[in-house]
């Protein structure tokens, strides 16, 4: 559930991406070169760690995909 209404129903930064498209390059842009850019932490436990963070910002929906992310590419699953 969104802090914020934003008057449709995407889940989690869908839901923005929809609301504002402008913005929807910029944060990918951002999103990729957190999670995939050059990085002593694996790609793994990047997504792990914003699995975490969805949680505790109690967005499932981020929470669930980063989660599978981290799963497949963290050698225990």
């Amino acid at each position: 559930m969104p802090h914020v209404s934003l008057g449709n129903d995407a889940p989690g930064i869908l839901s923005l991406f929809e609301y504002r498209p402008e913005t929807a390059k910029p944060l990918c842009d951002l999103a990729e070169v957190l999670l995939r850019g050059p990085s002593t932490l694996t790609r793994g436990e990047r997504e792990l760690i914003a699995a975490y963070v969805s949680t505790l910002n109690d967005c499932d929906f981020c929470a669930s995909s980063h989660a599978a992310f981290a799963a497949a590419q963290l050698p225990q699953g």
